[in-house]
């Protein structure tokens, strides 16, 4: 790996832990004034604290870009500069580091990770299931993740399994035998957020009647993942922020401060970065939980991974309940393959536990379930697109018995199928109403 490096002189200690972030590293020494000249063959390019404070950073960012669009670019710079951060990522930067050496050679390995070739399904991840390319680097970058001891930003839509990603990095880290305490920040009333966050001394308010520890003092040691963080007051991000930056834990109601040792796993489903620039989100302590930052693909952009998926919660409900349940072939399956998931893969759980349930209280097979409507029918069943195609398979592509047990008029069925791009797999000549 060809590293191009400015700003970081030979006896600095960052510049050996960049040597050391994979094997086979060539560190080639650059100026600001010649970057632009160096980059066409490198795999990342890093800019040192000295060239990241520099007046013609900028300058420095933008001659890079228009050299090499692509090349991953790290800029590491002093901490409690989210002002600069903001500048350089708009330049043009990949990724701003300011924590220490471990941390900064976890960004340099995740920035290379996400452009190099992706050939293989990378590292096993408990619960991270799909042989996809998106999922491959999510895996990685796990793995990654859990070598460091950095704070970590996940990015990705509702019941995209960022839960799951949190405890696969508190589990393959150092920490893995300590605590893994998951706080819901969009669940927590306004008025408890503190003493749930800090804990409380005794008499703190009116039913203190003991001391409580709080999330932050349960985790110590280990990992408190901070699920949807975006609803946070910002009232409760300042004190968040000084725990990030001074491991210190003041009680409510308490003077005086604890010690804690805990790694954060924030998570958002929602643009974080938007949040900052509209003042929704404090911008320093959005720097200071994206030391690292994996995003979560929805299920939509990975639907190769489905037939895995299915598989993997079929077994799942079989070691459960101790069922026996089969899966069909990808025909009966088609509904779940076609549909679009908008809820990912928290979706696709919930419904096929459903389906399952259904199976094993009537005693029909999976094939069968699939075809039956739950009370209500509501989620799943609801869309459109996917009750055609159950309906379709039901009455084995016979529009004139579809039509019929939907109550409509073989045109109507048709149109529907044209709307909704559905072809009947039996029949590959076209076919008119």
């Amino acid at each position: 790996m060809r590293m191009v490096v400015v700003g970081l002189e030979e006896d600095d200690a960052l510049l050996a832990a960049l040597a050391g972030t994979s094997r086979g590293v060539v560190i080639v020494a650059a100026s600001a004034a010649d970057i632009a000249e160096r980059v066409d063959a490198a795999d990342v390019v890093v800019l040192g604290p000295t060239c990241v404070t520099s007046d013609g950073v900028i300058a420095c960012i933008q001659a890079i870009r228009e050299a090499s669009p692509s090349v991953p670019l790290l800029a590491i710079g002093p901490e409690d500069r989210a002002a600069l951060a903001v500048a350089l990522l708009k330049a043009g930067a990949s990724d701003y580091a300011t924590g220490g050496i471990d941390d900064v050679g976890a960004s340099v390995r995740m920035l290379v990770d996400a452009a190099a070739p992706r050939e293989t399904t990378g590292e096993p991840v408990p619960g991270l299931v799909g042989p996809s390319l998106a999922m491959a680097q999510v895996r990685k970058h796990v793995h990654v993740a859990a070598g460091a001891d950095a704070p970590v930003l996940l990015e990705g839509e509702t019941g995209t399994g960022k839960e799951v990603v949190a405890r696969g990095i508190h589990t393959l880290g150092a920490r893995a035998g300590r605590p893994f305490v998951p706080v819901n920040c969009a669940a927590i009333p306004e008025p408890l957020a503190e003493s749930e966050f800090f804990g409380h001394a005794r008499g703190a308010f009116t039913g203190a009647v003991q001391e409580r520890p709080g999330a932050l003092r349960h985790a110590d040691g280990g990992t408190l993942f901070l699920d949807e963080i975006e609803d946070l007051s910002l009232a409760l991000q300042a004190k968040l922020l000084r725990v990030v930056q001074d491991r210190e834990v003041r009680p409510l109601g308490s003077n005086s401060t604890r010690r804690v040792d805990v790694r954060i796993v924030a998570a958002s489903n929602r643009d974080l970065w938007q949040m900052v620039e509209s003042g929704r989100f404090r911008s320093d302590l959005y720097y200071r939980l994206r030391v690292l930052t994996i995003r979560l693909p929805p299920l939509r952009e990975r639907r190769e991974d489905l037939p895995a998926l299915i598989g993997h919660f079929v077994e799942r409900f079989n070691e459960r309940h101790r069922t026996r349940f089969t899966l069909p072939g990808s025909q009966a399956l088609r509904p779940l393959l076609e549909h679009n998931w908008p809820g990912n893969v928290r979706e696709l759980e919930n419904t096929l536990e459903a389906v399952l349930t259904m199976a094993r209280a009537t005693g029909s097979d999976l094939t069968q379930a699939l075809r039956l409507d739950p009370p209500g029918g509501r989620g799943f069943w609801a869309d459109e697109r996917t009750r055609l195609l159950r309906v379709l398979e039901a009455n084995r592509w016979n529009r004139q018995r579809a039509a019929a047990a939907l109550g409509i008029s073989r045109v109507t069925l048709w149109r529907r199928m044209e709307r909704h791009h559905i072809r009947d797999p039996l029949a590959p000549i076209a076919e008119t109403a």
